[in-house]
């Protein structure tokens, strides 16, 4: 049975043998430079996450000497997993993004920016969501910071690639906390 609003058509209306693009060829050419910048950016972000998991488990001490002595800060590559990996489910998401438009016909160049920004700011939730969990802020969650770093790394994972529910949720929380426009 079909679902009411999806089509079981993979055809894009098109007869059999009807093959060439329907898009100019300097469509075209954006669309596979496009391909190929989320293609490079995927395997930037996964290996950005293979390294920043072959570091994890420890924190690292990195001396600011002109300020001081004593002076350092603690870096945790954890955070970089997350990071990473919140960017390999936004790059995902880009790319599946790019294959329906492109193949349903309704690619065009102004969401470009969209579908190159979707994996840095999934990197950019995926932190943020990750970090307001573990202090315990948002569904009435206990804090949890010990978390493994597997588990860490697939929930980034999952906010990278569904950001955009996960910036309507930001949102709410934002909402909650700090009341409304309307409320002032």
């Amino acid at each position: 049975m079909a679902t009411p609003g999806k089509t079981t058509d993979y055809t894009d209306g098109r007869r059999p043998y009807d093959w060439p693009s329907k898009f100019s060829a300097e469509a075209r050419k954006y669309i596979r430079r496009e391909s190929l910048t989320l293609v490079f950016g995927l395997l930037i972000a996964i290996a950005g996450t293979a390294v920043a998991l072959a570091f994890s488990g420890s924190s690292y001490s990195i001396p600011f000497p002109a300020l001081g002595s004593d002076a350092s800060a603690k870096v945790d590559p954890r955070m970089f997993v997350i990071f990473f990996s919140g960017g390999v489910g936004g790059t995902t998401f880009s790319i599946k993004w790019l294959i329906h438009s492109v193949a349903k016909g309704s690619w065009h160049l102004d969401r470009q920016l969209w579908r190159l920004f979707v994996p840095i700011v999934g990197g950019v939730y995926a932190c943020a969501v990750l970090t307001l969990l573990d202090s315990g802020m948002i569904l009435g969650h206990v804090g949890d910071a010990s978390r493994g770093t597997a588990s860490a790394a697939s929930m980034a994972f999952l906010i990278g690639y569904f950001s955009d529910g996960v910036s309507g949720l930001l949102t709410n929380i934002a909402n909650a906390v700090f009341g409304t426009i309307r409320e002032k």
